[in-house]
């Protein structure tokens, strides 16, 4: 089932318009003609007959929906820009596995730093990965994406708990199962390169901690999938 984030209200037996490129979409590119989608209004779902009507697409609000697909832990991920194939790829996982907030930022290892003349067009395209992602699994809200921030600016995006991935965190140094139902999470993923010692110096200052992943060396953007994965898993 298709489904579509609205910016206009609905309610239960409306017949709207939708927009022009969700009509183009549902209309044009789907060809519905009397079929059920799932419409989104301020995190509220609804089931909407739609259909076209000479070149427009209409939709007629049948039902709301009473699931909320969302996770029980509000998860910020804080995550170092990496090649932009890889990054990308984050967001759309991210999304699907239920982040409310990336938070993308640069350290000293980055391989990649923002380019000023590129971040309005890059800012765009990482919101429409967001929202193409969030829509394919149903979500009931899209995730944030906030602008490029410095390293010395995460603890600004703390939450009830705050852990970093680090690759030398290992023996007896704590994992995700150490926490219990939090109700609100901050991870930090670093770049390919890792954290310098005195940037995780920095982060254990601001109470963050380090956690280990387990023995073997994670890619950034696997680290970054596997930690969202294991929250959705141990805290919903």
């Amino acid at each position: 089932m298709q489904q579509y984030f609205l910016e206009q209200p609905v309610s239960v037996g409306d017949v709207i318009e939708l927009p022009s490129d969700k009509a183009h979409h549902a209309i044009r590119v789907l060809k519905l003609n009397h079929e059920t989608v799932r419409l989104v209004y301020q995190n509220t779902g609804y089931f909407a007959d739609v259909y076209p009507e000479g070149k427009k697409g209409m939709a007629r609000i049948l039902e709301q929906d009473a699931a909320f697909n969302e996770l029980k832990t509000d998860i910020t991920l804080c995550m170092a820009l990496i090649r932009r194939e890889k990054f990308e790829l984050v967001l759309q996982k991210a999304a699907e596995l239920g982040v409310r907030r990336i938070v993308p930022f640069e350290s000293s290892r980055c391989v990649v730093h923002a380019r000023q003349e590129k971040l309005e067009r890059q800012k765009e395209r990482w919101n429409a990965i967001l929202t193409e992602a969030s829509e394919q699994c149903k979500r009931n809200l899209i995730p944030e994406c906030t602008d490029v921030v410095s390293f010395s600016s995460l603890p600004d995006y703390k939450r009830a708990v705050n852990v970093c991935a680090y690759e030398k965190a290992t023996g007896k140094a704590q994992r995700l199962s150490s926490f219990e139902n939090p109700e609100s999470i901050t991870v930090v993923i670093g770049p390919e390169g890792g954290f310098s010692s005195a940037e995780v110096e920095f982060l254990e200052q601001a109470d963050f901690t380090s956690i280990t992943l387990g023995n073997r060396i994670l890619r950034a953007e696997t680290a970054a999938m596997y930690v969202c994965a294991a929250i959705g898993e141990l805290f919903q």
